[in-house]
This record gives structure tokens, C-alpha cells and sequence, in this order.
């Protein structure tokens, strides 16, 4: 009889807290993401894209060996 009354209150207390949840009032909260930084290609100002297609060849050849 003891080990029934004991399987029936871990039962219940199993079932209470899976009702009530642990804590909080149950609301969603929405996270709002951060703020885009616009990229404005500050680093790329006063240079063509020829331009800048040789250095990265340069720089990618001495890297390389």
C-alpha cells in the first residue's frame, strides 16, 4: 500500500508541474534583431575594379610563395 500511495504523489507532482511549467507567465517574447550596419565601400573608394583585381593577385601571389 505504501509503495502505491508513493507512485500516485510522484504521479501528481509530476503531473502539477507539467501543468503550471516552471515559472514565467506563459508569454512569448519577440527578440528584435540588431540593426543592419550599412556598408557604404568606404574601403574601396578611389579604385577601380581592375585596379583592385591586380593587388588581390599580388597580394594572393606573395601569400602563395
Amino acid at each position: 500500500m505504501m509503495k502505491i500511495s508513493a507512485y500516485f504523489l510522484m504521479c501528481f507532482c509530476l503531473c502539477a508541474l507539467s501543468l503550471t511549467g516552471c515559472g514565467g507567465s506563459g508569454e512569448t517574447k519577440v527578440i528584435a534583431p540588431p540593426e543592419a550596419v550599412e556598408d557604404d565601400g568606404a574601403a574601396m573608394e578611389g579604385i577601380d575594379d581592375d585596379a583592385y583585381n591586380e593587388e588581390m593577385e599580388k597580394s594572393m601571389n606573395q601569400q602563395g610563395g
